[in-house]
């Protein structure tokens, strides 16, 4: 029988889970948690996924996401796909990790959206690992809490949008959640959508407008090119596209290592395309120059803000 298709649209909302395969341990120790945590930051710089929370227990995760370009099935591909190798590689193991396909209700965000964040945030709370969502450290409630300290790729002030204050928030967390989302969640068969009917009825009317797993076509229609990516960085470190794409000049190190890194994030390129076309010999040197730069954005706050200028004028 042929799986149904994921439903997908530009700011579709979702919740997703996966579990590990036979129920077994996909989190074994804090570095699979860290591993999937960069993941995570990875998907939102490639494909601008707003991740609005998580909750990171020991066989399986809770995920809320938004995708603006409507391309979860791809970001997916990329999370799981390349959780399970680094896992594999670290352990000296092979095959699956998780059981098969992710769940992904679609959400009506309007209505359920703080409902969904804070049924995620509870998950350890109802497993009795800790009293207090706030205590749980693989969670993002507690980043919810203190926002300064939240990683960039969280979207904490979309979930806060709701609330007068972080403290409202947790009062509303600590509540618990609503009986009729328990009930829907514990039923043997999820519905595809959480939503009003109203909300379904528009979801069909619209299911001719909506593509339910978008080429890399129509997602490479709406993105920059990457001679668009190559002249916005010529320009703001003072040199020329030439430079920047053929390289052999030490003064345009960073800008060439900027430009790869953009490349893939903004334009969807895989890394062996962009290898290619910066004239690299191997994909692994586009890969090794994308994480120096995601680390420095994380690290070296002038940096950060040097890119998202030069994003904003490629966007």
């Amino acid at each position: 029988m042929a799986r149904p298709l994921r439903i997908t649209y530009p700011g579709a909302v979702y919740h997703v889970m996966n579990r590990g395969a036979s129920r077994q341990a996909v989190f074994a120790d804090t570095a699979d948690n860290e591993r999937f945590l960069e993941l995570l930051s990875d998907c939102h710089d490639r494909w601008r996924v707003e991740i609005l929370a998580y909750c990171l227990m020991k066989n399986h995760y809770h995920l809320c996401l938004r995708t603006p370009e409507g391309n979860l099935p791809r970001v997916m591909r990329h999370l799981n796909g390349v959780y399970t190798q680094r896992v594999n590689q670290a352990q000296g193991r092979d095959g699956p990790l998780f059981r098969g396909r992710y769940k992904a209700l679609v959400v009506e965000a309007d209505r359920y959206l703080t409902a969904v964040i804070r049924y995620i945030h509870l998950n350890p709370v109802q497993a009795k690992l800790v009293k207090r969502p706030e205590a749980y450290r693989w969670s993002s409630h507690a980043a919810y809490l203190k926002a300064k300290t939240a990683p960039p790729w969280l979207a904490v002030k979309s979930g806060l949008t709701s609330f007068g204050s972080a403290r409202e928030f947790h009062e509303f967390v600590l509540a618990g959640n609503e009986e009729a989302l328990e009930t829907f969640y514990e039923s043997a068969r999820h519905q595809p959508v959480l939503g009003s009917e109203a909300f379904r009825t528009r979801l069909r009317g619209k299911l001719g407008e909506i593509s339910r797993e978008h080429t890399r076509r129509e997602r490479v229609a709406v993105r920059p090119s990457a001679g668009r990516v190559v002249q916005a960085v010529a320009k703001s470190y003072g040199t020329t596209g030439v430079a920047v794409r053929k390289g052999g000049d030490g003064r345009v190190g960073e800008a060439r290592q900027v430009a790869i890194y953009l490349v893939p994030r903004l334009c969807d390129w895989t890394l062996q395309a962009t290898a290619e076309y910066f004239g690299l010999t191997s994909y692994g040197g586009a890969s090794w120059a994308c994480a120096q730069i995601r680390r420095r954005r994380v690290t070296e706050r002038t940096f950060r803000k040097k890119l998202e200028q030069i994003e904003k004028k490629i966007l």
